[in-house]
């Protein structure tokens, strides 16, 4: 991937809403952290093709014109719109997809990398996909649909077998990598506050700890990164770099905490979260 392009656009947000742009295709649909007014004149917001009803919990959707691909560089991903109000991708990702591709396309060796709570599969597509090493990835999350388009995702774009797909919850695998003794150099987590899976529910106040303590054990003798984001406000960057110092014995290295922002060139840019990213020096 040698351009830093994409077909996504945040038009506004505002009103808790925020207007979306895939190729020539509007969005509309809820954004309670947008409680500012809009900036766009309404009539704009007016003119789009799928919006979220929250009052009845489904999709409105004009037939006219199709819902495309999100397209990342030269990679091409299925989005389409799923009952819980998401599309299949999260836009405050981009600069981490960003980093993550220059960085491993200038790793010095192969890499085995586990991405939880891995949803549609873009992180693990873009590492998977580096030019210049044949890194493997571990791709997880608990929800079995979530998987199957992460591999729709992966197959669209390469024919390579380098991802191992696995659905699951997170601690209860993280338990179990350990006694096969499977170890990471790379981790991306991108926990939500709650979760469920079949078996067991995510908290990220009391469950971050105990999965931090598993990252810990599982990263390998030369661990080169950890990526670490929350769409929670009571889990700003400060707070979680300090977790991860508290819960890993990480070698020396380099700590970066910044923002989740979307932007927005014409209309209010969206804060999304926060994150921290840890390097190896």
């Amino acid at each position: 991937m040698k351009k830093n392009k994409t077909n996504y656009e945040l038009i506004d947000c505002g009103n808790l809403e925020k207007l979306e742009k895939i190729g020539d295709y509007l969005i509309r649909r809820p954004s309670p952290q947008a409680i500012w007014k809009q900036k766009i004149d309404e009539h704009i917001w007016k003119d789009h093709h799928a919006r979220y009803d929250e009052i009845n919990n489904e999709w409105i959707i004009n037939d006219s014109i199709e819902l495309p691909d999100f397209e990342f560089n030269d990679l091409k991903f299925k989005l389409k719109h799923s009952p819980n109000r998401q599309i299949g991708i999260f836009p405050e990702q981009i600069e981490n997809w960003l980093w993550l591709n220059r960085f491993l396309n200038n790793s010095k060796r192969d890499l085995n990398i586990l991405n939880g709570f891995a949803y549609t599969g873009i992180a693990s597509v873009v590492a998977a996909g580096t030019a210049n090493h044949i890194h493997q990835i571990t791709h997880l999350d608990a929800a079995a649909a979530s998987v199957k388009w992460a591999k729709e995702n992966h197959q669209k774009n390469f024919s390579s077998n380098n991802i191992r797909w696995i659905v699951d919850d997170i601690l209860m695998f993280c338990k179990r990598e350990l006694k096969r003794g499977n170890k990471y150099d790379g981790i991306i987590l991108d926990p939500p506050a709650f979760g469920r899976a079949k078996k067991n529910t995510w908290k990220i106040k009391r469950d971050l700890p105990i999965l931090l303590d598993y990252v810990n054990k599982l990263l390998s003798d030369d661990p080169q990164f950890i990526i670490l984001s929350s769409h929670d406000k009571d889990f700003p960057s400060e707070i979680m770099a300090k977790l991860i110092f508290e819960h890993c014995n990480l070698p020396k290295g380099k700590i970066k905490k910044y923002p989740l922002n979307i932007p927005s060139d014409q209309g209010n840019s969206l804060p999304a979260g926060e994150c921290v990213r840890w390097t190896k020096s």
